[in-house]
């Protein structure tokens, strides 16, 4: 009996709770897609490393995932909630009609487990269609082949999601047996009748409150911007802590301001439903502040999350360009137990230079000159830091003959030089301006006792070696005579293959290197990459940092913009009586309609244009630290944030409206 009347309240308040379905059956979907990648492996051409990585990102997926689900497990609490304010009146009816709190008990713990299971089987059943095209992403991502494609369904996935989603469900079916067991007859009868106080503070004070906002996060911006993401220096607590409490202030005072400034303008404000539109939109604001703050700091994140991790993605795999000149390089430090130089290593290890490849030696100096005094002056703190540490206490110099090899071997023409000049090279981001300052303020080094000239007033910048990243910090091109007078600390070798024999043999040989301890039966150790190892390695990690960011990202954005439409839609009951009473004192349906559309275009935008500001002022200060792996285009994902904003937070936006609207104007004509 009970199960069959919870059947039936369910199918006839389906349509009404349209979005609050929509949300569990998306986070179903998101929990399952993403927990099913690795499963999805087995139809991917990968080598041992991709794989690996793939594994990799299974892992952090699968442990992030308990962080999800419990703000999932919050967002069904929260959802569920909403469902029975809906349905106070109906519960009021039948304790009247001499039904026990026990069986509405029951009534409740049936809806609730349908619900649960309808979203469940339609989040699965578009999750495993949606880890399709993930896989497909995946695929593209590491630039592999699909060639052994199937239809994959992930078992392992699917019993995590129902493990996870049948224990929240659990935990929100006694949520919901003990909130009915605490309500009163008469409350439940009256919910309709009952509405939020209109509080309007005392218009001076909300002034005061909005004005001391404006500081807080002023102050909030000052000192992230001034400590950056430096976690130890208090500041950068107090920087956060001074944001929350300012995004607070912010929602708490606004809306009695807002409304001290429109009545000030009697033209708007006794314009059509103005009047009624401001006090609608400051009692909700006054009783609403904590969740509008919430829902506002949990857009920062999702918009800082989605850029910065879009930004990795592209930054990490464009700078590659730049810093793989060549097919590979391989590296030997001079401090190697075996005291040998670099071409009689490769000979130890059985690989003859100079078949079926072009290759060219660098030699890397020590230069008596200190690259922190040198530096230091023209550096921001956070530079500072990294010039002053010992590794800098000298200054990398190469040949002017060993860079123009390098050149040559590149494909450039050759430079010049004059026995007292030098040139700096610098190709990392991170101290570029402080290196050009540098350039701008000095005309000439001492070396030795001796000036030499700086000849050009800008760096140079192209790459010397194949690697994964920037390999100059800050290094001088000097005269042959002044490179061999200095210490020699390492030497490089830099190969353009003519054959894919002898990649494949130095790709061993580097492998066996770093994984198979080959170093101990030689004394000496060669590090280094072939240009497709370093893509591999770069594409692996850029898309373990793509797919954590989507994924939490995707999920604080779901979180947000669900609490927002449930928190109006919760809201809209409280509203119907105010609503009808304009309908007969001669408000037309497009009035109705024009002033809901206003009420929620309001809320919905006002948490998310503050949080776009302090994105851009989040984002200016991480794109500063992750600038370090590469060269960052933060226009280009930020473009992409605001479509996937603009889709889901435009369409829960609209849902709501239409929601909204269906309930207030149901009766017209």
């Amino acid at each position: 009996m009970y199960s069959n009347m919870a059947l039936k309240n369910v199918r006839r308040s389906f349509k009404d709770y349209t979005i609050y379905f929509l949300t569990l059956t998306f986070a179903v979907c998101i929990f399952y897609s993403f927990n099913s990648i690795q499963a999805q492996q087995a139809m991917f051409d990968m080598n041992k490393a991709q794989s690996q990585y793939v594994k990799i990102m299974g892992t952090l997926i699968s442990n992030i995932s308990v962080f999800i689900s419990v703000i999932l497990g919050a967002l069904i609490i929260y959802a569920t909630n909403f469902l029975i304010n809906r349905r106070k009146k109906e519960f009021g009816i039948y304790m009247s009609l001499g039904m026990s709190k026990r069986k509405m008990s029951m009534i409740l713990f049936f809806e609730t487990l349908i619900i649960g299971l309808i979203s469940l089987a339609f989040g699965l059943f578009v999750g495993i269609f949606l880890s399709q095209g993930l896989s497909i992403l995946t695929a593209k991502l590491f630039v592999v082949s699909m060639s052994k494609y199937k239809f994959i369904v992930s078992t392992e996935a699917i019993i995590k999601t129902l493990c996870y989603f049948g224990v929240m469900y659990l935990l929100v079916m006694i949520f919901n047996v003990l909130i009915v067991s605490r309500y009163k007859l008469i409350d439940l009868l009256s919910a309709s009748k009952k509405s939020e106080k209109v509080k309007i503070k005392n218009v001076y004070v909300s002034l005061f409150i909005f004005i001391l906002s404006m500081i807080v996060l002023g102050v909030a911006y000052y000192l992230i911007c001034k400590v950056g993401m430096d976690f130890e220096d208090r500041r950068f607590m107090e920087s956060i802590i001074l944001g929350i409490v300012g995004t607070a202030l912010f929602f708490y005072g606004i809306a009695s301001t807002l409304l001290f400034i429109i009545q000030r303008n009697k033209n708007i404000y006794l314009n059509k439903l103005n009047v009624f539109n401001t006090r609608q939109i400051t009692s909700k604001f006054n009783t609403n502040f904590i969740s509008m703050t919430i829902i506002c700091l949990m857009l920062f994140l999702t918009i800082c999350i989605l850029s910065t991790g879009f930004s990795i993605k592209t930054g990490l795999e464009n700078s590659l360009k730049t810093y793989t000149p060549f097919d590979a390089s391989v590296q030997l430090s001079m401090k190697n137990k075996a005291n040998i130089h670099i071409e009689e290593a490769m000979k130890r290890l059985n690989y003859k230079l100079g078949e079926k490849e072009d290759y060219c030696i660098l030699n890397d100096y020590k230069l008596n000159v200190s690259t922190t005094k040198l530096l230091a002056p023209y550096c921001s703190k956070e530079v500072k830091m990294l010039v002053e540490a010992d590794m800098y206490s000298e200054t990398d110099a190469m040949s002017l003959s060993d860079f123009n090899a390098v050149r040559r071997l590149a494909g450039k023409e050759a430079v010049k030089l004059n026995d007292d000049e030098v040139l700096v090279a610098s190709n990392y981001d991170y101290v570029s301006s402080a290196v050009q300052q540098f350039l701008n303020k000095e005309s000439s080094i001492t070396i030795n006792n001796s000036a030499y000239k700086i000849k050009e007033k800008n760096p140079i910048k192209e790459s010397v070696s194949t690697s994964g990243s920037s390999n100059t910090m800050f290094s001088l091109i000097v005269p042959d005579k002044l490179a061999k007078s200095s210490k020699l600390d390492a030497q490089v070798i830099n190969f353009n293959f003519t054959d894919k024999s002898k990649k494949q043999q130095l790709e061993k040989i580097i492998t066996d290197m770093k994984y198979n301890d080959l170093f101990k039966k030689t004394n000496f150790y060669i590090s280094g990459s072939t240009r497709e190892m370093i893509y591999e390695s770069s594409r692996g990690l850029s898309t373990i940092v793509l797919f954590i960011a989507m994924y939490i990202g995707v999920v604080f954005l779901l979180a947000s913009v669900a609490i927002l439409a449930l928190q109006q839609l919760s809201q809209c009951n409280e509203s119907i009586d105010r609503y009808n009473s304009l309908r007969k004192i001669g408000a037309s349906k497009s009035m109705i309609k024009k002033s809901i559309l206003t009420q929620v275009l309001t809320f919905f935008m006002l948490p998310l244009l503050l949080a776009i500001v302090h994105s851009i002022v989040g984002i200016g200060v991480v794109s500063k630290y992750i600038k370090t792996i590469g060269d960052l285009n933060i226009l280009g994902p930020s473009l992409i944030t605001g479509l996937i904003m603009l889709v889901v937070y435009g369409g829960y936006f609209y849902a709501t409206y239409i929601g909204y609207k269906n309930i207030i104007t149901s009766d017209y004509n």
